[in-house]
């Protein structure tokens, strides 16, 4: 995607804004809420238009009026609200539309089988005959994957993947994700749990305001430098003086009384101590973003 630009009626939402995302890469698109993720991935998967720019894939310039034309040309999008139908059945969910058997009749033999073999490539071990309402988040998400598969996918979209899963689930769609990878599958990873960047990603985009701040590989930058991109400052000078009069103890026990945590690496949600954060990170902590793991 390159240049791509986008407004709304008293809004620039886009503003020459470029991704690019290599053969079987993991690449994390990265930014605070209303940076332009969400307009760039729409534009991304033909639910929108851009007003200007262009879209290029594997080299030939690309026009996607709707999401079926980029689903036809290999780009699939997971949304963080899974579009499943939860009374129908785990084949029904990964061929809908797209069916197989001549005419409006469906081959249901040649359907199960072919679901079989897509869910047991992503270690999903379930009949196809499964009702979608009787699976758990992380097997619902699964069949999403097993759906994306069976479009003969080049590109998937992934949107806030991890935001319902256990530690033990993540490590399983990780596993996943790395196994496209070495298939050749290249994945956009969307995510606010910023430590998961440096595990499983290999570049960056980072956006804000509706702008491209920065791209690189995730092996030449930090924590604090992709902090620093999405936000525009450095996040402790905004409560330096209050910091300076605040001692460590002090700000380190209120952060264990209200997260209920004697020791060890905490999950803190930012939203609500943002602050806290802030002024522990003046003398010791990283500073907050979302899902960031504070050691204290």
């Amino acid at each position: 995607m390159s240049d791509i630009a986008k407004s709304f009626p008293g809004v620039k939402a886009l503003d020459g804004v470029s991704l690019e995302v290599g053969h079987g890469e993991v690449h994390a698109l990265l930014g605070e809420n209303g940076a332009g993720k969400s307009t760039l991935l729409k534009i991304l998967s033909g639910a929108q238009k851009p007003d200007a720019g262009l879209m290029i894939l594997a080299g030939k310039e690309i026009s996607l009026r709707h999401p079926h034309d980029a689903q036809l040309l290999g780009i699939v999008t997971i949304y963080q609200e899974f579009t499943l139908a939860p009374n129908m059945t785990i084949a029904e969910n990964v061929f809908i539309g797209r069916e197989p058997g001549p005419g409006i009749f469906v081959n249901w033999r040649e359907m199960v089988a072919e679901t079989r073999a897509l869910t047991q490539r992503i270690g999903l071990d379930l009949k196809p005959l499964t009702l979608v309402r009787d699976l758990s988040v992380a097997e619902q998400q699964m069949v999403e994957i097993a759906r994306a598969l069976s479009m003969k996918s080049r590109l998937i979209v992934m949107d806030e993947p991890t935001s319902a899963l256990s530690s033990i689930e993540v490590k399983k769609l990780f596993a996943i994700i790395r196994d496209l990878k070495a298939h050749g599958l290249s994945t956009i990873f969307v995510t606010h749990r910023l430590e998961e960047v440096f595990e499983i990603c290999d570049r960056f985009t980072v956006l804000r305001d509706g702008k491209q701040v920065g791209t690189g590989a995730i092996a030449e930058t930090n924590l604090d430098g992709i902090i620093r991109m999405m936000v525009g400052r450095e996040v402790v000078a905004q409560f330096a003086h209050r910091a300076a009069a605040i001692p460590f103890r002090v700000v380190r026990r209120k952060l264990l009384v209200t997260l209920g945590v004697r020791t060890g690496k905490v999950r803190v949600d930012t939203e609500h101590f943002a602050e806290d954060i802030v002024l522990h990170s003046t003398h010791h902590v990283s500073y907050g973003c979302p899902g960031i793991l504070i050691q204290l």
